[in-house]
C-alpha cells in the first residue's frame, strides 16, 4: 500500500447545494453566509472609494482566519462523530489546513 494520495476534486454547483444532515447544515450555514457576503460584496463593481489598501484589510483577514479555524474544528468534530463521512471530512479538513498554511506563507512573504 502506498502513501501517495490523489487530490480531492469536488464538482458541485453551490446554487443547487443541498445539505441533508441538519447538524452539518447548522455548522456550515455561518460559513456559507460569510463567503456569500464576501462574494456578493466584491461583485458590486468599483466603488467611489480611494484606490489602494483597505484600512480594514486586517479585520477581514482575521475574520476569514477565524471562520476557517471554526470550519476546521467543526469538521474534525463531525468526522469523529460520523463513521459515514469520516474519511471525506478528514481529507477535506486536511486540504483546508494545507491551503491555509500556504496562504499564511504567502502573506508572510508579502509583509
Amino acid at each position: 500500500m502506498t502513501s501517495a494520495t490523489s487530490p480531492i476534486i469536488l464538482k458541485w454547483d453551490p446554487k443547487s447545494l443541498e445539505i441533508r444532515t441538519l447538524t452539518v447544515e447548522r455548522l456550515l450555514e455561518p460559513l456559507v453566509t460569510q463567503v456569500t457576503t464576501l462574494v456578493n460584496t466584491s461583485n458590486k463593481g468599483p466603488s467611489g472609494k480611494k484606490k489602494g489598501r483597505s484600512k480594514k484589510a486586517h479585520v477581514l483577514a482575521a475574520s476569514v482566519e477565524q471562520a476557517t479555524q471554526n470550519f476546521l474544528e467543526k469538521g474534525e468534530q463531525i468526522a469523529k462523530e460520523s463513521q459515514d463521512l469520516k474519511e471525506e471530512l478528514i481529507a477535506a479538513v486536511e486540504d483546508v489546513r494545507k491551503q491555509g498554511r500556504q496562504e499564511n506563507a504567502v502573506q508572510e512573504g508579502c509583509a
